[in-house]
């Protein structure tokens, strides 16, 4: 069996109409809704893009480059706009995922494993260190201006790509929402903090100049540029967050979606901390004489061989840095001051199960994670039968993920921000190894249901669910419809939350007791 979703047109006849774009900056050629046959292309600036379309028929751009390749001496510099100034650019094929050592693949094969699918049902992309390209999928046959949306991958920003099946815009831009999905630099290439480099979360300024792009030729592809909304997915959401708080930003982000990536609230490594690692690993590859400049010069396959040591229980992520992060999200937070943001907040009921290795016991969990003088407490909140695998899903999902992304949702409500939250709970028939797992709402929320996937008619439904929410959110700024469950702003007294699982409802959320108490000082 195929999997679905990574095979796409390469070719089709060009022809159509001219049509100008209301700025007189980019221009539309060609119907975007005219017969699959026929290619739909795109002027920026002085080029001219030709696409594709997918399966439904929806018109697709893929791989364009919103910036000059970051390779040779261009490696840990900030990204430099690619100009758009004549010829045909070959819109119809993606471009390679960011360098990594292949862990976003390594995620979906360890996951499919647990639940009995063969894991070679999922290939891996081509890899490049020229990988700065985003994708965008739009539907000309509804009318415009149209909301976008802007989805950041997860992966910890050392894995994953913009174009993973469960990624792909078509079915959302036929709900009318114009889709881009964007890459960014991962692991060393994007995150290292050398004291030599000038500038820090080099992924970070990628993301910036990729919604600036998104900004300024956006209505080209019928999206409107007053109405962008970040959204991500694990590392994703954190980046799509701290994006929305940076000065990069320039106020061009309405909205964000932010699922499973709450642990940037209880702080990361420091400044000093990360540059100290990127020392550690210009002296293990060039000695202690070695030179940024060196680094720069070294094959990409040795920076990855010696990253993962080196490394070592430190994530991958934004810090604090004048220019691009001035306060961290924690700072914000605990000052009390973040931004008034209209965002989606959610975590998922199991995110940690999956990552659960025989042997692991919750001694050894919260050693580094809760004075020892609490755990009595913690621990004998469980029933007295609950198993040390579930011990261990609560714990991790609680501090890593659920009560981080809580603590978010009330200082947004306290700031004069509008939050709603959602906890996702729906497990498919056979998944209960990894129950609703780390990334199992992202098929729902772009309806792409892998062909692997056991999908019934009650994911359908919330599929459907949740797109109404998304959508409405991205248009309005508020996730409800008429007809729909409505679902509550949260705010600090009553605290309530849709959870979404085979009926889905409205509820105080169920896990604040345990929160408080993974918090309690």
């Amino acid at each position: 069996m195929k999997h679905r979703g990574w095979r796409w047109g390469a070719g089709a006849l060009l022809f159509g109409l001219l049509i100008t774009a209301c700025d007189g900056v980019d221009e539309i050629r060609g119907d975007l809704d005219a017969p699959a046959l026929q290619a739909p292309t795109v002027t920026v600036g002085a080029t001219v893009l030709t696409g594709t379309r997918d399966e439904g028929g929806t018109a697709a751009f893929l791989g364009i480059p919103f910036a000059l390749p970051p390779v040779g001496d261009a490696r840990w510099r900030p990204p430099m706009p690619r100009p758009f100034d004549g010829g045909v650019l070959d819109a119809t094929a993606f471009a390679p995922a960011c360098l990594q050592s292949g862990s976003g693949l390594s995620w979906y094969h360890g996951m499919m494993a647990r639940v009995g699918v063969d894991p070679s049902l999922m290939a891996a992309p081509a890899y490049s260190e020229d990988c700065l390209y985003l994708n965008i999928w739009t539907d000309g046959s509804l009318p415009g201006p149209k909301p976008v949306l802007l989805f950041i991958h997860g992966g910890s920003n050392t894995g994953g790509w913009s174009y993973e099946p469960n990624y792909h815009g078509g079915p959302l831009a036929r709900q009318g929402t114009v889709v881009v999905t964007v890459a960014y630099r991962l692991g060393v290439f994007g995150w290292m903090n050398h004291p030599d480099m000038g500038f820090a979360n080099l992924g970070l300024h990628d993301l910036a100049l990729a919604l600036e792009w998104v900004h300024q030729h956006i209505g080209a592809f019928g999206g409107d540029p007053g109405r962008i909304t970040v959204s991500g997915e694990s590392a994703g959401a954190a980046n799509a967050l701290h994006l929305a708080i940076s000065p990069l930003s320039r106020g061009r982000i309405r909205g964000v979606i932010h699922q499973s990536g709450g642990w940037p609230v209880t702080g990361g490594p420091t400044p000093d901390q990360a540059a100290a690692r990127a020392l550690a690993l210009q002296q293990q590859l060039l000695g202690a004489d070695g030179s940024l400049e060196e680094l720069r010069a070294l094959p990409a396959e040795a920076l990855i061989a010696a990253t993962p040591e080196v490394y070592r229980g430190i994530r991958f992520g934004a810090l604090q840095d004048d220019e691009s992060l001035p306060r961290t999200l924690q700072q914000q937070v605990m000052d009390g001051d973040p931004p008034p943001l209209n965002i989606i907040i959610g975590s998922n009921a199991n995110e940690s199960l999956m990552y659960i290795r025989p042997g692991d016991t919750a001694a050894a969990y919260l050693k580094d994670r809760l004075p020892e003088e609490r755990w009595p407490a913690v621990l004998g909140s469980f029933e007295d039968d609950a198993s040390e695998q579930s011990i261990l899903d609560r714990l991790g999902t609680g501090l890593t993920f659920l009560c981080p992304s809580l603590t978010l949702a009330d200082a947004i409500s306290r700031a004069g921000g509008n939050a709603w939250v959602y906890r996702f709970d729906r497990v498919r028939p056979g998944f209960a190894t990894i129950g609703a797992y780390h990334g199992a709402e992202l098929p729902y929320v772009f309806d792409r249901h892998d062909d692997w996937l056991p999908t019934e008619p009650v994911d359908r439904a919330l599929t459907a669910t949740l797109i109404d929410y998304w959508r409405a959110f991205v248009t309005r700024g508020d996730p409800n419809n008429p007809g729909t469950l409505q679902w509550p702003v949260w705010e600090t007294e009553s605290q309530q939350a849709v959870i979404f699982s085979d009926e889905s409802s409205v509820m105080t959320h169920p896990d604040l007791a345990f929160c408080e108490l993974l918090s309690e000082r």
